[in-house]
């Protein structure tokens, strides 16, 4: 039967190779190939998959390899991985794929690349999905006459995990065929390297494996327990290794604990009386809530018989031998801490630059103890009292922990150094940080998580509080210097773009003394290349730098240059200044004993905006009057220092939100003038105006005319009334002197 037709076989069982199970490298670990490879067998377009565990990485972990041995040609077609990427080898030509997630120690996951020699297509799956691809010619096929699997001739290549359904076929499977390799829907055998076709083991293990098993994450529960501790250190202890303290639901799950921790720990003292709970009543007598969410109320938990009855004394829970009961707080009892798989830990403010060193895992290898193993070289370990931050490799101390209290390593933690981490020489202190929280959770000192972006949003998140702590926004370099503006490296005679945005809020127009009153806001927005912001937020309000951080940023002196105040520095205490995020992250500071998002300023802006009351000078042509219209500027410079590197930008705009009828005139469209008879950096942001001749009309000229006419008709008036008539003249020219009195200024 041809591969075309077993390509949708279904299998019992799938052998499963296990290499270097403790992790420690070697170069004898490796599984050879007993199938049919011959030089003569050459592949031009292929597909090859393979499925994986890992347990441990040496600083790559070499899932298999193809080698023309005569000529000592071992990368004919290798596939490798790393945390964060992974890497095909084909002909001697080689391609990193870097993976959106990054790999989980004992987890599974399937891996696929094709090449097509006709498109020089090369994709990458992971899970059955495409998550890279790239185009080049590899310019030749693909052979070799020896096959490994679990090691790639070096001890720092070796492998140490589980690896199963390797298989390489001639050709391009569709993504449909994949996904269902993946999916465990199928086991086709390749045509080129079948796994089946069977293999000679080397210091690895082999079992038959169910194949639906290979897709079903293993639920075994993983159990950790503390002996003699407070409910506050128990639930410290749990929520720091990512997890909580148990409930129980019945009676047979509280049986269950207790013949658990005999099987488990036979020589101990098997905790034999109480394991603290989660719940608590601490906020409300008789409302038992879990200590990690107080808002969740317990209404399953098995109760022992005549329990709770402890009253305001007995605020918290745990669980014995018939249930569970309320019990004094301050009381040492039994942890209990319950995974269901491996939890991956991060270790802060190391600066190390693989990512197998920075994650961890936690192990209990004896009773109430603690040791984590990084995916790689280093070890945490507790040593005669004290924990020691280890390198396996070269035998040496890195860094102790200095005392605290409870006596743990999950947190937030100074560390003594016992040689160099980050630059920083030892002897010294260096604040780190052990962590089981994930990528987009923030830590708290006492190693709880929050999600990321609850840390310095103005309110209180972890229970110590510690998310509104250090929340610095800008990290300003050594040389930065206020007085000098951003410059481009390289090319240092261009002009720095300042965009500026005006919103007027009210105008008033003073026709007599040739002026306009503005209440406005002045908003610049420049990009600064020399600094770098940190954990910036989507919502712009919260990115503003503290007072002190503010008022050491350079920016624009403005020049108000037809008002009598000329300069107007915008940075000022009652200045509004955010960081406005348009871009993604660079990346985490992995000096920081935290989670630290870096930001740069070259692709996210400043924003600083000052509001104004300011009356500019006028100049209005009153020719027409009152059948006029007008313009007023706003004339103004941005300059740094007494030579200007500065232009504004062309976005610059204007918005007007007040009411376009004022007593005299119609406000038009306001605009910003960039004209190229300006100086560096000037602008003029103009406001037009028709003049509103209707009022003028009313006030002055209609009573204008009806007194004229009313002058006018006392010429017919009697001569025997010839006072009146006097009188009646008078009147007029008198209103007509005072309206003229009040239109000479115009």
């Amino acid at each position: 039967m041809d591969a075309d037709n077993n390509l949708y076989r279904w299998v019992e069982g799938i052998q499963v190779f296990t290499f270097q199970g403790d992790g420690v490298a070697t170069e004898s670990s490796v599984a050879v190939y007993e199938g049919d490879v011959r030089l003569s067998r050459k592949v031009y377009s292929l597909t090859f998959c393979m499925r994986f565990k890992i347990f441990f990485l040496q600083q790559r972990g070499t899932i298999f390899f193809l080698q023309e041995t005569a000529k000592d040609r071992f990368w004919m077609l290798r596939g490798e991985v790393w945390v964060d990427k992974v890497r095909v080898t084909i002909s001697h030509t080689w391609h990193f794929m870097p993976l959106d997630i990054q790999l989980w120690a004992f987890r599974w996951y399937h891996l696929c690349f094709t090449y097509n020699h006709t498109s020089f297509l090369i994709q990458t799956f992971l899970d059955g999905k495409v998550v890279q691809h790239a185009y080049y010619d590899v310019g030749q096929p693909v052979f070799g006459d020896y096959i490994g699997v679990g090691n790639g001739q070096a001890i720092t290549e070796s492998y140490s995990g589980v690896i199963t359904q390797v298989n390489v076929w001639d050709k391009v499977l569709s993504d449909e065929d994949i996904l269902s390799i993946a999916q465990c829907r199928a086991d086709p055998q390749g045509n080129f390297v079948s796994w089946e076709a069977g293999w000679t083991l080397y210091n690895a293990t082999a079992e038959d494996v169910p194949l639906a098993r290979l897709c079903q994450e293993e639920q075994e529960r993983i159990y950790f327990w503390f002996p003699d501790t407070t409910d506050a250190v128990a639930q410290y202890v749990c929520e720091a290794l990512g997890t909580h303290l148990p409930i129980v639901t019945s009676l047979e799950e509280t049986l269950y604990l207790y013949e658990l921790v005999k099987t488990m720990w036979p020589d101990s003292d098997h905790c034999p009386v109480y394991y603290w709970s989660s719940l608590n009543d601490k906020e409300e007598e008789d409302v038992w809530v879990h200590s990690y969410n107080t808002s969740l109320i317990d209404t399953i938990s098995f109760w022992a018989p005549n329990e709770p009855n402890g009253g305001r004394y007995e605020n918290c829970v745990a669980i014995n031998y018939f249930g569970t009961i309320d019990d004094d707080c301050a009381w040492k009892r039994c942890a209990l801490c319950t995974f269901t798989e491996p939890q991956r830990f991060s270790f802060f403010g190391t600066c190390e630059p693989e990512l197998r060193n920075v994650y961890f895992v936690a192990y209990q290898e004896e009773y109430g103890g603690l040791l984590f193993k990084s995916y790689g070289a280093y070890h945490i370990e507790k040593r005669n009292g004290t924990w020691v931050y280890f390198d396996t490799v070269k035998d040496q101390d890195i860094a102790t922990m200095e005392p605290f209290d409870p006596d743990f390593p999950m947190g937030r933690r100074w560390w003594k150094l016992e040689r160099e981490v980050c630059g920083q020489e030892n002897p010294g202190r260096r604040l780190m940080l052990l962590t089981p929280c994930l990528s987009h959770h923030f830590t708290c000192d006492d190693g709880t998580c929050i999600l990321h972006h609850y840390r310095c949003d103005l309110k209180y998140d972890c229970r110590d509080r510690s998310d509104e702590m250090e929340c610095e926004l800008i990290s300003f370099p050594q040389d930065y210097h206020q007085h000098l503006p951003p410059r481009v490296p390289g090319k240092e005679n261009s002009k720095l773009p300042v965009t500026i945005k005006f919103t007027i809020k009210s105008i008033d127009v003073q026709t007599v003394k040739m002026s306009m009153k503005l209440s406005y806001e002045l908003e610049m927005i420049w990009f600064d290349n020399r600094l770098n912001y940190l954990n910036l937020k989507t919502n712009d309000s919260l990115n503003n730098p503290r007072l002190d951080a503010m008022m050491k940023l350079w920016s624009p002196l403005v020049k108000l240059l037809n008002t009598d105040t000329i300069d107007q520095s915008l940075l000022a205490e009652d200045a509004n200044t955010v960081v406005k995020r348009l871009a993604k992250s660079l990346g985490r500071d992995e000096g920081a004993a935290a989670e630290v998002d870096i930001y740069s300023g070259k692709e996210n802006p400043l924003s600083v905006s000052r509001k104004y009351s300011t009356v500019y000078a006028c100049q209005f042509d009153l020719t027409l009057y009152p059948f006029d219209s007008q313009h007023c500027d706003i004339h103004l410079q941005i300059v740094s220092g007494q030579v200007s590197f500065l232009d504004v930008h062309p976005n610059s705009s204007v918005k007007y939100l007040g009411s376009d009828v004022l007593n005299e005139y119609q406000i038009s469209e306001l605009r910003v003038l960039l004209e190229e008879g300006y100086d560096s950096g000037e602008t003029r942001v103009r406001i037009p105006m028709t003049r509103l001749y209707g009022n003028s009309i009313l006030t002055i000229y209609i009573p204008s005319l009806i007194l004229m006419i009313i002058s006018y008709l006392t010429l017919f008036f009697r001569t025997a009334i010839f006072d009146v008539r006097v009188m009646v003249a008078l009147t007029a020219l008198l209103v007509l002197a005072t309206l003229f009195a009040q239109v000479r200024p115009l």
